[in-house]
């Protein structure tokens, strides 16, 4: 969820997301959000009710922003160094939609390996009817950033985001579409039995 280029419309569809995610956040939790976004607005968000918080974004300032709020700078290869099941939640919010096809399961695999059991990854990602409004309102109105939408690698159906799924061995147990049926929220859960997910 970058911010360093939103204008007021990018920030009005920021803040829908993050109401929609917040609610699916359990209290006193430990979170991951992955592509925090130069000012890590779901954090800041959650920080009265959640234990922890950890954001990365390669474009993020390093730094504590609160007690239980950390964040750092980092661009994902194909692992993180956190221990085995150490976040009750990871959310990737309007981002993976950005992340190479080549890494989606090397990223997913990590996920679901820092995932305490019964954890869930939240995801918020264009659907690809989104696709030609948001390259109209980007190329030829210019009211949201042209740069972020020509980034995107894939807009995912709720078919694609079932088959990332099972390709980890996650729950597909959400799945709601929102702004107009433009967006999407999704929530992936590491089963209460499950052993961290080998490699696809």
């Amino acid at each position: 969820m970058g911010t360093k280029d939103f204008n007021a419309l990018d920030l009005f569809i920021c803040r829908w997301r993050s109401r929609i995610v917040r609610r699916h956040i359990r209290p006193a939790a430990t979170v991951l959000d992955f592509g925090c976004g130069h000012q890590a607005m779901i954090l800041r968000a959650l920080q009265p009710d959640i234990k922890s918080g950890i954001g990365l974004d390669y474009d993020a300032t390093p730094g504590r922003l609160a007690p239980n709020l950390e964040i750092r700078q980092f661009h994902f290869k194909d692992r993180f160094e956190f221990p085995d099941a150490c976040f009750d939640h990871v959310t990737i919010l309007a981002v993976l939609e950005h992340i190479p096809l080549d890494l989606v399961d090397t990223l997913f695999r990590e996920f679901s390996r820092i995932l305490t059991k019964g954890g869930r990854i939240l995801i918020t990602t264009p659907t690809p009817a989104a696709k030609p409004v948001l390259e109209f309102l980007a190329f030829n109105l210019k009211i949201i950033s042209a740069p972020e939408i020509a980034d995107h690698k894939h807009y995912y159906s709720e078919a694609d985001l079932r088959a990332l799924a099972d390709r980890h061995g996650l729950e597909f147990t959400v799945y709601d579409k929102f702004l107009f049926g433009f967006n999407c929220f999704a929530a992936l859960t590491k089963s209460t039995a499950a052993s961290p997910a080998s490699p696809g």
